[in-house]
C-alpha cells in the first residue's frame, strides 16, 4: 500500500466529522459571544491560514489536501465549497500553491479513525512529505494520534520534528513531540474575527 500512495510535499489531513462537529460549534459558539451571524467558512482560505501557521509561505507549493469520512458524511455543514463528492479530485490555486482536493471513504471494515490513522502513518513515513497538517477528530478518537505522534517523534531531531503539526481547540495534555497549533486562530481570521473581539 506504501507503495501504491504518491504524497506532494505538503498534506493537510482532516476528518470531515471533526469539521463538522467540532468547528461548526466553534463557528456557532463564535457567533453566541459576539451576537452576530457569521459567514459560511471559506475552505480553500481557512487551508491557506492553517498552512500558514504550518509554516508554508507564497510559493508554487503543492498541497494534497485528504478529507476522511463516511459514506454517508460527505456534506461539509459549514463550509463553502460543501460537497465532498464534487470536491473529490477538484483543484484551486491560491497565493501558496495549489490545493488539490481527495476525498477518502472509509468502508464497512474500516473506521474512519482507523484510515485517518493509518493514512497519518504513511505519511509520516513518506521521504516525501515535508509537512503534514493533522485534524483528527480527536474528541471521538481519544489519545491514539497523540500517542503515536509521541512515539513517532519521540527521539528525533529538532528539525524532523517539524514534519508534523497537530491543529486542535486544546493544547495536548500529554507531550506529541512535534509542533502543535491552536486551529481557532486560523478560524476567526476565515470569520472575519478581529483578535481584539476574542
Amino acid at each position: 500500500m506504501n507503495d501504491e500512495i504518491k504524497f506532494p510535499a505538503n498534506v493537510i489531513l482532516i476528518d470531515v466529522a471533526f469539521l463538522n462537529e467540532t468547528v461548526c460549534s466553534a463557528k456557532n459558539f463564535l457567533e453566541n459571544k459576539l451576537g452576530r451571524k457569521l459567514p459560511d467558512i471559506d475552505l480553500p482560505a481557512w487551508l491557506s491560514y492553517l498552512a500558514l501557521d504550518a509554516g508554508l509561505r507564497e510559493g508554487e507549493n503543492e498541497v494534497e489536501v485528504l478529507l476522511v469520512h463516511t459514506q454517508a458524511g460527505h456534506v461539509l455543514r459549514c463550509c463553502e465549497p460543501s460537497d465532498v463528492d464534487k470536491l473529490n479530485h477538484q483543484a484551486c490555486r491560491t497565493p501558496l500553491g495549489e490545493f488539490a482536493f481527495s476525498s477518502v471513504t472509509s468502508s464497512g471494515f474500516v473506521s474512519t479513525e482507523e484510515l485517518f490513522l493509518d493514512l497519518m502513518n504513511l505519511a509520516l513515513d513518506s521521504a516525501d512529505v515535508k509537512c503534514l497538517m493533522l485534524l483528527p477528530f480527536h474528541q471521538v478518537y481519544g489519545s491514539r494520534v497523540e500517542e503515536k505522534l509521541a512515539g513517532f517523534f519521540k527521539d528525533k531531531s529538532e528539525e524532523e520534528k517539524g514534519k508534523a503539526v497537530y491543529f486542535t481547540l486544546e493544547e495536548p495534555m500529554e507531550p506529541v513531540h512535534c509542533r502543535w497549533e491552536p486551529v481557532i486562530y486560523s478560524l476567526a481570521h476565515v470569520l472575519g474575527i478581529k483578535s481584539d473581539e476574542l
